[in-house]
């Protein structure tokens, strides 16, 4: 099961030093893994949730720049099928209080990241990013310059229904992949 997923701008060196990530879109699914706890005050459980998404948005931030700096990082542009991908475990208690397994996926200056249960099916995670990241930022248009993925919740809302519904990792064939690509307007490389 899919816990939460995660796209951000992964920071860079600016002139004033190293900037931040940013979460650009973040979504929760099923149930909290905090559930067996008594119920918690809304706001404090909706600030323990955002502190969760910044504590693997700033992980995966980590990860991507420690590739970034390998010799054998690609300076060309970079497809889709061909991105960086990564995979590290949190431990309980950081920030989740059960261990979760974070999979990730790096597209120009953005990341899409998965936080799945530790005994999720990792090539399926890993199927599931590199056919979930060119929709969802065609989707929200952050391929487009000057782009903003607040501006489009319910296209993101939309398309995880249809790839990720309720946090599930689907088995999805081509035929189904082509029809949406057609609804999205997706062009496909051959």
């Amino acid at each position: 099961m899919v816990r939460a997923l995660v796209l951000l701008a992964l920071g860079g060196e600016g002139p004033a030093g190293p900037a931040p990530c940013r979460v650009l879109c973040a979504r929760s699914f099923g149930t909290p893994l905090s559930a067996r706890d008594p119920p918690a005050d809304p706001a404090r459980e909706r600030l323990r949730r955002q502190e969760q998404i910044a504590a693997v948005a700033r992980q995966v931030t980590t990860q991507c720049h420690l590739l970034r700096s390998s010799p054998h990082f690609p300076t060309d542009p970079i497809s889709f099928q061909n991105a960086p991908y990564g995979v590290f475990q949190l431990p309980p208690g950081d920030p989740f209080p059960e261990r979760v397994t974070v999979t990730w996926i790096q597209v120009m200056a953005l990341a899409l990241a998965l936080v799945c249960d530790p005994q999720e099916n990792l090539t399926l995670a890993e199927l599931t990013l590199r056919r979930l990241a060119p929709r969802f930022l065609a989707s929200l248009r952050l391929l487009d310059p000057g782009a903003n993925a607040l501006l489009h919740p319910d296209a993101a809302d939309g398309l995880l229904e249809r790839l990720l519904p309720q946090g599930e990792m689907l088995f999805l064939n081509e035929g189904f992949i082509q029809g949406m690509d057609r609804e999205l307007g997706i062009k496909r490389s051959r």
